[in-house]
């Protein structure tokens, strides 16, 4: 291994171009250029040498799942796609993902073997290929600690798939398959097909499992180059070109870009990934200048910049925006900059539905705009994408490399002994050794891509700590080549129930970083000047703003009241944020930076407020539940809106712990924590609907008497309803009464009986009374099965309404057997059953997924057959000898309390049908039971929901995919509908 490149890398250009037929004509020199795999296919450093000439010339324009997804086309087969019908071209980038391996996306199939899903892959990208366009390849992969999808973040994955962790088998594992889709990548002749890898992308957020908050930007340097030299020096790829993209919105900050870059040797093309949904000046000028600075980077290092992803927020579909002139608005302000014009392409994501979908289709508002995008001379289509991949090019010699692989910078160390692994390339080393202060360790080489070694650490030395690792490569008794790694050495602090950090465990700058995670451009250090050791954060706003800090946290915080911090204010007028998430949303309070006395600052849980961009929890406050699921606190300096505050700054924090306070005293005096039917009391009182007494009591165990119920409902339904100037309905509530109108309005919408001539205003209200009102408030609805309470005889006038609201759980009857007709109902009681009531799952109607009068509505088969929408119904080719599957991504992903699935069946060859729904954020595929064989002609065929595993009944929320399978022979479907 450690020869690798020693004598290959001086041969390896003639050689693959002699036997490619490409080489270079009489009197001119092929072009020489530098890139990640010296001895990568020709096809692929020719692609390389067309992206990089193209730069500032036009824009290819790029599409994910191009011909994989559409809403113009049934049936997908490699070649039909949205962009060809929109524009009368294919992209001149095609987009593909590695979750097609695992077949969550197509042409992959949940029901394939991997080598299918590989295979149907290389199929796509052969047919892209021969249609012209250039192939990219992103990643999005699973948490292979937890089973989850690669948005769940727990697990310390990152840590666990690097060298050495206990998942690093797994991720191999992963590299294999995603190897073997490049080999089997090839033309008509034979050739490699060439690649533009992207994995571990939008690092720079914490999305994903191996975002910054999951690793210090050391770890995340060597998993990425780890996934490079396993892909290219031990299974061989040649045909890939890689691609580094940690997000966007740097301000043009290449320090901030760069942070986590993992070296020239390992990236060929700088990318930036950006969504948006307002095309705005200010969107479109961080926009350039981001892409300004990766192509002035692009120039000075020899790479290729690139939009690596772009698009409207959510798609321009039903369930994203239509922004005006967007595309158009984005391509000016690119062509417009000499800089951010020197990008080579843009590539959007898929067309999934028609909820989510990026390139717009007839119906969308945005299709004239992207049409126009389309025709404008600098964006590049596949019909103008020319000399892309027969260049003669040859290949700098790659260069002496040393890297430490573990334990990676900023990385810490636990226990001893643990591993040295240090990467050396392209040299003859006599000697690697490592040192970590006088102690000398020599490395010896493996058979894999590492040299390596124990390290003994000293348990003395285990104290939090930094020491400074150095590895040393020696070439004929000279020092060629030296690394260093800072390691942090012991176990994290760990703190009390409540403590954020108090910052006093950490022994050193490279401590305290490997634990907190930067957002922004921003200097983390420890400040020493007074008594204990405290956080400075240095930070200014000349390319950002906005920028801070963050830790994850856990534990149960519901006994405490407050959260509370030292803090030494800059006085710069800028804007502290703070932010608990907590029960998955994010909460904020807002210290002040306004003066420069430092001080412990305290904020009560009941006055924070879910972050202004949240506008779904707008109206929620913190609850037990939410203190229960604490997952992150995160520390912002916001720039001041009006433009008053300075530029730069430094504020210093200290002692960040949630507290138990004082706690905060109850709406009313006799409703404590605990008491019965609080949270309703409480909630009757957050929706403006009761106030206290004026003694300030509830007084919840009083009886709940007629007149005050009415008045309640009166005011819950908002009703704005007005007597009619006649004579009052019962003779005990006349006009000035002061229940008067909403006594009026019960009658009026046949709430209350109005045979007898009084209303009995100041009785009691008994439980039956009750069950009677909310029954009928409720549009009176039919309850699934009769009254069954030893109690309510079947005659009983309101055995309806019993049945009903205590099958929905709204009164809780006296046992199991009796309902309690004639008990008194206290206003405790009461606000119960109105919350109850208010919270009831709402009556679910049955919703249409497809009706096919406009064609097949995104349905297709999963693998061979044929879906055809036409004439109002779907006609489905299902082929032999073993059917297949056919589905569609639903325009509704909430299928929370829906037990049915059905449709009609126009005719038929005969077929026994289930459903595979692909549900929850793991993606996880389940399957109903069969329905049984329909041989003609059916009205609502129903496939069982409830036959469902309960672990996937618990996902129907979140509904990806449903295929439903279909027998072979030819099958027409109408009206999917959900019950």
């Amino acid at each position: 291994m450690k020869n690798r490149y020693v004598t290959r890398a001086l041969t390896a250009g003639i050689t693959a171009l002699a036997l490619s037929g490409i080489v270079a004509l009489p009197g001119h020199a092929a072009e020489t250029v530098t890139i990640v795999d010296p001895d990568a296919s020709p096809l692929t450093r020719s692609l390389f040498s067309y992206l990089d000439d193209v730069r500032g010339d036009g824009i290819l324009f790029g599409h994910q799942h191009t011909t994989s997804y559409g809403l113009t086309f049934t049936g997908a087969d490699g070649v039909r796609s949205d962009v060809k019908n929109m524009t009368g071209d294919h992209p001149a980038v095609f987009g593909w993902d590695t979750l097609i391996l695992q077949g969550d996306e197509a042409p992959g199939s949940a029901g394939n073997t991997t080598d299918q899903n590989i295979a149907a892959l290389d199929d796509y990208i052969t047919q892209a290929h021969e249609l012209g366009g250039i192939n990219t390849l992103s990643a999005h992969i699973e948490n292979f600690v937890t089973g989850g999808s690669f948005y769940d973040t727990t697990g310390d994955t990152l840590r666990a798939v690097l060298p050495g962790g206990a998942k690093n088998a797994e991720l191999n594992a992963y590299l294999d398959d995603i190897a073997a889709a490049a080999d089997g990548a090839r033309d008509a002749d034979g050739n490699l097909i060439p690649i533009i890898f992207r994995p571990w992308h939008e690092n720079a957020g914490s999305w994903f499992w191996w975002g910054a908050a999951f690793g210090s930007p050391g770890e995340y340097k060597e998993l990425y180059r780890y996934t490079v030299e396993y892909l290219r020096d031990l299974k061989g790829v040649s045909n890939f070109l890689y691609a580094f993209g940690p997000g966007s919105g740097f301000g043009g900050n290449a320090e901030q870009y760069l942070r986590t870059y993992p070296g020239d040797a390992f990236v060929d093309v700088f990318g930036l990934d950006a969504y948006d949904n307002t095309g705005s000046e200010a969107f479109l000028d961080g926009l350039v200048a981001d892409l300004g600075m990766i192509a002035d980077l692009a120039d000075a290092k020899g790479k290729v910049s690139a939009f690596t992803e772009f698009g409207v927020t959510n798609g321009v579909g039903t369930g994203g925006s239509s922004p005006e002139q967007w595309f158009t608005k984005v391509l000016d302000a690119i062509k417009a900059d000499p800089r951010a014009s020197r990008s080579a392409y843009m590539q959007t994501w898929a067309n999934f539905d028609a909820g989510q979908h990026y390139v717009p289709v007839t119906g969308d508002a945005l299709l004239p705009d992207f049409q126009a995008y389309a025709a404008d001379p600098f964006t590049l289509f596949a019909g103008e994408v020319t000399g892309a991949f027969d260049r003669a090019v040859d290949t700098t010699p790659a260069g002496p490399i040393l890297h430490i692989a573990s334990p990676a910078d900023s990385a810490r160390v636990a226990t001893s002994p643990t591993t040295i692994r240090a990467t050396v390339q392209n040299v003859d080393a006599d000697r690697v050794y490592a040192t970590v202060g006088d102690t000398e360790i020599d490395l010896s080489p493996g058979d894999g891509l590492w040299w390596s070694a124990p390290w003994d650490i000293p348990a003395e030395q285990l104290d939090n700590s930094t020491q400074t690792l150095e590895v040393h490569v020696v070439v004929d008794g000279v020092e060629v080549l030296t690394e260093s790694s800072s390691v942090v050495l012991g176990p994290r602090p760990t703190f009390g129930p409540g403590v954020v950090d108090d910052f006093e465990g950490y022994g050193d700058d490279t401590a305290l970083r490997a634990e907190l995670v930067s957002y922004g451009a921003n200097t983390l250090s420890l400040d020493t000047s007074g008594p204990s050791q405290a956080l400075r954060m240095d930070y200014d706003f000349a390319t950002q703003t906005y920028t801070g800090f963050g830790k994850q946290v856990s534990g149960d915080w519901s006994s405490f009241n407050e959260l509370a911090l030292w803090v030494d204010p800059d006085g710069s007028g800028n804007t502290m944020v703070l932010q608990l998430v907590a029960g998955g949303v994010s909460y904020e309070a807002y210290p002040s930076l306004e003066g420069t006395e430092p001080g412990v600052v305290t904020f009560p849980f009941v006055n924070w407020r879910p972050a202004p961009w949240d506008t779904a929890n707008a109206d929620r406050r913190i609850t037990d539940a939410d203190l229960r699921a604490v997952s992150q606190l995160n520390i912002y300096v916001n720039a001041a809106d009006d433009g008053t505050g300075a530029s730069s700054g430094s504020i210093v924090v200290d002692d960040i712990a949630a507290l138990p306070g004082v706690e905060p005293p109850p709406v009313f005096s006799d409703v404590l924590p605990g008491s019965p039917n609080v949270d309703s009391i409480i909630w009757l009182h957050e929706q403006g609907l009761v106030d206290a007494y004026a003694d300030g009591t509830f007084r919840p165990s009083r009886p709940q008497t007629r007149q005050d119920a009415a008045t309640l409902l009166y005011r819950y339904t908002d009703s704005t309803f007005v007597p009619a100037v006649r004579k009052p309905t019962f003779r005990d509530v006349p006009k000035k009464h002061a229940a008067y109108t909403a006594v009026e309005w019960l009658a009026h919408e046949g709430l209350v009986d109005t045979g007898i001539p009084l209303f009995l205003p100041k009785a009691p209200l008994d439980r039956s009374s009750a069950a009677e009102l909310l029954w009928r408030l409720a549009g009176s609805p039919e309850p699934a099965a009769p009254e069954a309470f030893t109690d309510v005889p079947s005659w009983h006038p309101y055995g309806t309404a019993i049945a009903w609201v205590t099958e929905t759980g709204i009164i809780v009857p006296a046992s199991a057997t009796r309902y309690g007709v004639l008990t008194v109902v206290t206003r405790g009681d009461f606000a119960g059953y109105l919350d109850r009531y208010d919270h009831r799952p709402s009556p679910l109607e049955p919703v249409v997924l497809s009706d096919f009068t406009d064609g097949a509505q995104g349905w297709g088969p999963v693998g061979e057959g044929t879906a055809t929408g036409s004439d109002g119904a779907l006609t489905i080719a299902a082929a032999s000898p073993d059917g297949g599957w056919f589905g569609v991504a639903p325009a509704v992903a909430d299928w929370t309390g829906r037990t049915e699935l059905r449709f009609d069946v126009v005719s038929t060859t005969g077929f026994d049908t289930k459903a595979a729904l692909q549900v929850g954020s793991s993606w996880t595929w389940c399957e109903t039971a069969q329905v049984g064989w329909i041989a003609g002609p059916t009205a609502d065929v129903v496939v069982d929901l409830a036959t469902l595993s309960a672990e996937c009944g618990a996902q129907l929320s979140d509904v990806k995919k449903v295929n439903l399978y279909l027998n072979a022979g030819t099958h027409v479907l109408d009206d999917v509908e959900l019950h």
